[in-house]
């Protein structure tokens, strides 16, 4: 894990996107199926991936969180059932990098929200990750972790 939080410039970017209501209990066991439905277009040719997986997280309450779970594609494209081409949240965002498995990511949002209120920023409401090339070894899992924050 890393304890370092820095605020960098979300740049406008694309995702192959499905989105969904659900809790963050049901998540780890709902999540692969979201990304299912997208991998099975870009194995069809119908979407073309360009990069990471990604999650983006919406109105998170003890009622729920809207997510938007993607796949990062490199130019916007028309709907492909219910896969939309959805751009990335963009503007000043504090993040931090986490290595290991994902059930510790509850880890690194709260460090990086703890940052947030301890330098006088405020949150913007959304959170997303974005994750990187898979490893059978959990260490070497890297999933950088971001929350948008409010224009000051």
């Amino acid at each position: 894990m890393s304890d370092v939080t820095t605020v960098r410039l979300a740049a406008p970017s694309y995702i192959a996107s499905v989105r969904r209501h659900t809790t963050f209990a049901r998540l780890p066991s709902e999540i692969r199926g979201y990304y299912d439905v997208i991998y099975a277009a870009i194995r069809s040719g119908k979407i073309a991936k360009g990069g990471h997986n990604v999650a983006i997280y919406r109105n998170a309450s003890r009622r729920g969180v809207d997510v938007e779970c993607g796949v990062q594609v490199a130019a916007p494209f028309a709907a492909v059932g219910e896969i939309e081409c959805r751009e990335m949240p963009t503007g000043e965002a504090a993040t931090t990098v986490h290595w290991g498995p994902y059930d510790r990511l509850g880890e690194a949002h709260d460090r990086v929200v703890a940052w947030i209120r301890a330098n006088g920023r405020e949150l913007a409401g959304v959170g997303w990750e974005l994750y990187g090339d898979w490893d059978d070894d959990p260490k070497k899992v890297r999933t950088d972790v971001f929350h948008l924050l409010k224009p000051r």
